[in-house]
């Protein structure tokens, strides 16, 4: 059977492995310590934050199709959410979104998508690619210096970043991937012991080192803990992102408080974690990144402009291709 090497564990990677699963061999390569890459959750007991990818929609047949088993299973919900938007420190629009477009998340986190679709993979956590070298096969070499061989594929679902500095020159697309440029965010986790009266639930900001702030808590499934979560702009995000996170996390804390009208210092938890690869610098489609001579491929979200069903159409789009090709 074909041997397939899947580089990294988020929602691209996932759908690839489970769209090959029947296939193939799949061993999936993760760095972080769990799947999930940016539809994570943090867990800071009794405090749960997605400090990643906020929620999602679905607006092709295939995504929806995907999804409707773990909306059966409870797994995916939408929320409903009072939704504004900010003008710096003004309200300018209001909606509800059980009124709108359907959003869903993951129930009791976003992870939990993923968390269902690991289920029955073969995956190496904590296990950071560092090459990729070609003889008779593929052999991967993580950062310890331990080797993986004998794969007939190699898939990178990393940031397109990270994906270049992987596949080597040679690869059909490398200047094409190289091509696609990434931003950065930051995300401000804040937990509280009271819940604070505002007027939303759901609200993206704009002319602000803010773009967006959620009560993360009103999502459906989590605990009653009053919870914010806030992302920075991705023009302060990208001028900051190598400053001290205490630094960051006091500006940021500083912005919300100001755009919301009330002061968030007094959370019982506090942090700030930084996305160095987390939005696409131009919303553009990119073609399928497939080799079908070095038996090569990357998708990712990056590939569709950066929304989650991106991310699932990427993975959807390479495995119809390797089809095609008969390649599986």
């Amino acid at each position: 059977m074909t041997k397939i090497a899947i580089i990294g564990a988020g929602l691209s990677g996932l759908s690839t492995a489970h769209f090959l699963k029947n296939h193939a061999e799949i061993t999936l390569f993760e760095k972080a310590c769990d799947v999930s890459g940016r539809i994570s959750t943090r867990c800071a007991e009794p405090y749960f934050f997605d400090h990643g990818a906020q929620y999602f929609t679905a607006r092709t047949k295939a995504f929806h199709d995907f999804i409707q088993p773990l909306i059966n299973q409870g797994i995916i919900e939408r929320w409903s959410a009072r939704y504004v938007k900010f003008d710096r420190y003004q309200i300018i629009e209001r909606k509800n979104w059980i009124d709108d477009e359907p959003r869903y998340v993951g129930v009791p986190g976003m992870n939990k998508i993923a968390k269902h679709l690991a289920e029955g993979l073969n995956i190496n956590i904590n296990t950071k690619i560092v090459s990729l070298k070609r003889g008779d096969a593929w052999q991967l070499t993580d950062e310890s210096g331990q080797l993986y061989s004998d794969f007939d594929w190699v898939i990178s679902t990393a940031p397109s970043p990270q994906a270049a500095e992987l596949l080597p020159k040679t690869f059909k697309y490398y200047d094409d991937i190289k091509d696609v440029e990434m931003r950065a965010c930051f995300s401000l986790m804040l937990g509280f012991s009271e819940n604070l009266p505002l007027e939303f639930e759901a609200a993206h900001v704009i002319h602000s080192d803010l773009s967006w702030i959620a009560v993360n808590s009103h999502k459906p499934g989590r605990t009653d803990r009053f919870t914010l979560m806030v992302h920075s702009s991705e023009e302060y995000s990208e001028a900051h992102i190598d400053d001290g996170r205490e630094t960051v996390m006091q500006h940021l804390m500083n912005e919300t408080s100001n755009v919301i009208g009330h002061d968030v210092s007094i959370a019982d938890y506090k942090t700030v974690h930084g996305w160095r690869y987390a939005n696409n610098a131009k919303r553009e489609n990119c073609h399928i990144f497939l080799d079908q001579d070095l038996k090569l491929a990357a998708c990712g979200d990056w590939c569709l402009g950066g929304r989650v069903e991106g991310a699932f159409t990427s993975a959807y789009n390479l495995f119809n291709a390797m089809k095609e090709m008969e390649n599986i």
